[in-house]
């Protein structure tokens, strides 16, 4: 809208201007003069009130949009450093890519990585290995009594996709609490409708920093059969856990997470949960809703 409005000061503009100078007591004179005068008081509120401001042309909710915003300063960071993590770099760029396709110069970043990755392993551009062998001998790292190598391999699955989903998942029962934590954020990345029961299971994880990432997981994979497990964890004793399983609900895009948000609101003492909820809330739709921060009891 801004750009038409341009458009036609400036035509009002050169035909006021001629106007005047060859023909000013010509009929249409002074009505042009009179047009370029309102346009100008128009253009001059739109820069104060933003009335025909352009909209963006996708309805990524706000909350994400900062999301990738930080992932791609990351990837920016790390491409500038002596010896990038090439492998962070391409899932980061995946992920931006995923929620929106036109984001900056992200595929061409992408596909940048994608070369380098190429030229420091000897495969051709854009190849991802999936070998079977590759695959088995990671899975046979997997049960390695020392939790450290089970781990280190736990990121490694992402690039088999969907076919590292079962392994992962099993990763989220081990005994070690680290490597639940890595397969949290790894199904993350690759799961989908699978990785939704498994990631709310180790939402009740006895160790709430499995409960962090797998609350900050549940962000990328939420959809309808979420919701109910995430709205009770609203309740989780972690401020951290409140944050992400909130941000989840407001990407959820599901209005059954409305009332909870607010009732969680009407209690929460922590003003990043807050944060978190409002912008849920917004992401909702809700974007005027007002809930004052409650009085802290005294013990």
């Amino acid at each position: 809208m801004r750009r038409l409005l341009n458009v036609i000061f400036i035509l009002c503009v050169g035909a006021a201007v001629t106007a005047t100078l060859l023909v000013p007591d010509h009929v249409v004179t002074h009505p042009l003069q009179l047009a370029v005068i309102v346009l100008i008081v128009v253009i001059l509120l739109d820069r104060i009130f933003g009335w025909f401001k352009p909209k963006r042309g996708s309805n990524i909710p706000r909350s994400l949009v900062g999301e990738i915003e930080q992932l791609y300063f990351r990837c920016m960071r790390e491409m500038l450093s002596d010896n990038p993590n090439l492998m962070q770099v391409i899932n980061d760029l995946q992920r931006i890519l995923s929620i929106d396709k036109n984001y900056k110069n992200a595929q061409h970043y992408l596909n940048r990585a994608l070369v380098l990755r190429a030229q420091n392993s000897g495969q051709p551009a854009g190849s991802v290995p999936r070998h079977t062998a590759d695959f088995r001998k990671l899975q046979e790292q997997l049960v390695d009594p020392d939790p450290a190598v089970r781990k280190s391999v736990v990121m490694d699955f992402i690039q088999f996709g969907d076919k590292a989903i079962d392994p992962l998942i099993a990763l989220l029962m081990d005994e070690d609490k680290d490597v639940r934590v890595h397969a949290a954020t790894a199904l993350g990345w690759v799961g989908g409708h699978e990785a939704v029961q498994p990631l709310l299971v180790a939402l009740n994880d006895e160790n709430q920093y499995v409960r962090r990432y797998a609350a900050r997981a549940l962000c990328w994979v939420v959809d309808a059969a979420a919701i109910d497990g995430l709205i009770e964890s609203l309740k989780d004793t972690d401020a951290y856990v409140r944050q992400y399983v909130a941000r989840a609900l407001g990407w959820s895009q599901d209005s059954r997470a409305i009332r909870p948000l607010i009732e969680l609101l009407m209690v929460e003492q922590s003003e990043d949960v807050r944060e978190y909820a409002f912008a849920a809330l917004s992401d909702l739709g809700e974007r005027n809703v007002r809930v004052a921060r409650p009085m802290a009891l005294e013990a």
